[in-house]
């Protein structure tokens, strides 16, 4: 059979993967004299056995060929945690765990400036939710550090992702792949510490073994005073 090298979203990254079928289709304008072919692939991946739909499209017009896939491929996976947070979440704070994945969404179907715009309602909804709403983003930044969650280098951080966001809602801002990843990295460590380290942290503490008392010091007699 077959063998091509294909993007796994299960695996990650591009691995082997067998062609169990494909079909192809070519088109040409003669007028304009433009061409261009659109193949279709379903494919297994060697390793995990996941299977998908590849499509590559060309274009006489073009140097490369277009392709993608569908599942579509996965910009980065969600963090090892990700399942742990839905279970832990309750009640009100349930929405962390949705907007998160809507993050991982967007970036999934290449939609960078809808992925920060997510990271940005994400922070202030965590924020609201674990201070209240002050009243202004910064009001709310300030109370939010102040209660502890972050530290002031973590607020600066917090504070650059937020104006992001805003530029690209208002300022018709266009974020790079560098810019979403910086973003949703400092958003995933912010949610892991408000959510899971408490716990994590508890855990930890009653696997520790207690440290044994000290014995008590042999005080030295005290010499009697000369004559």
């Amino acid at each position: 059979m077959k063998k091509t090298k294909a993007h796994c979203n299960s695996c990650g990254g591009v691995k082997n993967h067998e062609v169990l079928h494909s079909e192809t289709s070519s088109w040409s304008d003669d007028e304009h004299q433009i061409s261009g072919s659109d193949q279709f692939d379903t494919l297994k991946c060697g390793g995990c056995d996941a299977i998908k739909l590849r499509h590559k499209s060309s274009f006489s017009e073009s140097d490369e060929d277009e392709v993608t896939y569908f599942p579509p491929a996965i910009f980065r996976k969600p963090p090892a945690w990700f399942d742990k947070l839905r279970k832990k979440l309750k009640g009100k704070d349930r929405f962390v765990h949705r907007l998160l994945k809507e993050v991982y969404v967007a970036l999934q179907h290449d939609l960078p400036a809808l992925a920060v715009m997510g990271v940005r309602a994400l922070l202030e909804a965590v924020m609201i939710s674990k201070v209240g709403d002050q009243g202004t983003f910064a009001h709310n930044i300030a109370e939010f550090e102040r209660l502890g969650y972050v530290s002031r280098l973590e607020r600066a951080r917090l504070e650059a992702i937020l104006e992001a966001g805003h530029a690209t809602i208002h300022r018709d801002y266009e974020p790079e792949t560098d810019d979403v990843i910086t973003a949703l990295n400092v958003a995933e460590q912010i949610v892991e510490t408000v959510y899971l380290h408490d716990d994590e942290i508890a855990a930890l503490s009653e696997r520790v073994p207690p440290r044994a008392p000290r014995a008590p010091r042999n005080k030295k007699p005290s010499n009697p005073p000369a004559a």
